[in-house]
């Protein structure tokens, strides 16, 4: 069986099985398996973000084929990229109104002036001059630069059925407008998860930039997002994923107060080390000293000795003995 054809049986098995739940039907009936593999399946959905336990009720939080197709392909992934808005700019302008009433294309004016529309299911905001696409699919990568690529292939395919559907054909350059990238399945998450807790970090320039608040029902997401001022969304959630793993490496053992103690020590060791040497530069000095002042007495003596032997010499010479 080919992978895609495995998938395929995957979805149909847990969409069978989330469908169960909500119409509060018996799924080990259903699908004929044992009450074993029951807790691992719904243990499996619940790890993917699409049920959740409360008390001793299970409940559904999303079920849609398609999220489950995508979650259960990229299942070995780290990150989830979701929450896309896209600012699409096409290298021509377009009466947007005029092509939609000619098509007899359904749209709504958001504002009296904006024409907004559905494609693929997704909002289409056709103004003036962007278009803006609200992205309503999650894309799993080893990483968030490898999650926002899944997500702009999305995009294209989006813009291509737009182009379709009005008749019309344009380039255009786009960027997001905003992006959030949550790691999956992590520690801390959990805990605050498990704990009903949420962790919010934000500054003056991006706002809410790094949190934990099981928002989606994605149980275990530590997310990155924010307004993207000052620092890429993706490369952001890049460090973020890169200081988490590195510090699990040493069991979170490198703490502040770890780098504090470590670099007091290391002072201390340099003083110890300093004073120590200043003791034995003196005692160098000093040896250096008696070595000069023994070299001084050799030199003295040596001389004396020269000048008992020249007496010595002449008193024999003066001896008629001899």
């Amino acid at each position: 069986m080919s992978k895609s054809k495995k998938i395929t049986s995957k979805v149909n098995f847990y969409h069978t099985l989330l469908d169960c739940i909500k119409e509060n039907k018996d799924p080990a009936k259903r699908l004929k398996i044992s009450k074993q593999k029951l807790y691992y399946y719904r243990k499996k959905l619940q790890e993917l973000g699409f049920l959740k336990k409360e008390k001793n009720l299970w409940i559904v939080l999303k079920s849609k084929k398609e999220d489950l197709e995508h979650t259960l392909n990229w299942k070995d992934k780290s990150i989830r990229g979701h929450a896309f808005i896209w600012r699409v700019k096409p290298n021509r302008f377009y009466d947007w109104k005029l092509l939609l009433n000619k098509k007899k294309i359904q749209y709504k004016l958001v504002r009296g002036l904006i024409p907004r529309l559905f494609i693929n299911k997704k909002k289409v905001w056709l103004g003036k001059e962007t278009i803006t696409i609200y992205e309503n699919k999650s894309f799993y990568g080893k990483n968030a630069i490898e999650s926002r690529k899944y997500a702009f292939f999305e995009l294209n395919k989006t813009i291509e059925l737009l182009k379709n559907k009005l008749g019309i054909d344009f380039r255009y350059i786009t960027s997001p407008v905003r992006e959030h990238f949550g790691m999956i399945k992590n520690e801390l998450a959990r805990q605050c998860n498990d704990k009903g807790e949420k962790i919010i970090v934000r500054d003056t320039l991006d706002g809410e930039w790094f949190w934990i608040d099981d928002s989606d029902g994605q149980m275990g997401e530590m997310e990155t997002g924010g307004k993207g001022f000052t620092k890429d969304r993706a490369k952001l959630n890049l460090e973020v994923q890169n200081w988490w793993n590195d510090m699990k490496k040493t069991d979170f053992k490198i703490t502040p107060s770890f780098l504090i103690e470590s670099i007091n020590g290391v002072t201390q060791n340099q003083k110890m080390f300093a004073k120590n040497m200043e003791s034995h530069i003196k005692a160098v000095q000093q040896l250096g000293n008696s070595a000069q002042a023994n070299s001084l007495t050799v030199e003295l003596l040596a001389e004396k000795v020269a000048q008992l032997t020249e007496e010595v010499k002449r008193l024999n010479g003066n001896n008629p003995n001899n």
